[in-house]
């Protein structure tokens, strides 16, 4: 084989890694800033923290609000709230 045939594989080589790094870059851009099919399905309204190990997470899905508690044990359904303001335990 030739020297420019080498020299050929070895920039179509770099260019497809290129555009593979471009790509994982792009992908994630996306992610961070929130854009994406499911980015509005799921919205962090508050967190606030209650100790050191645990907080309190205010969490919109699909448009229904919940209250969710974080810590050691994972998190926890605290209660699911309603528009009016009113609470129903789960």
């Amino acid at each position: 084989m030739s020297t420019g045939l080498y020299l050929q594989v070895i920039g179509l080589t770099l260019f497809l890694c290129g555009l593979l790094v471009l790509g994982a870059w792009a992908v994630r851009r996306l992610r961070a800033r929130g854009e994406g099919p499911f980015s509005q399905a799921i919205k962090v309204c508050a967190i606030r923290p209650l100790s050191y190990k645990s907080q309190l997470a205010l969490v919109e899905v699909l448009g229904e609000k919940i209250l969710i508690g974080l810590g050691e044990g994972g998190p926890r359904l605290i209660c699911k709230l309603e528009e009016k303001g009113e609470d129903r335990p789960s």
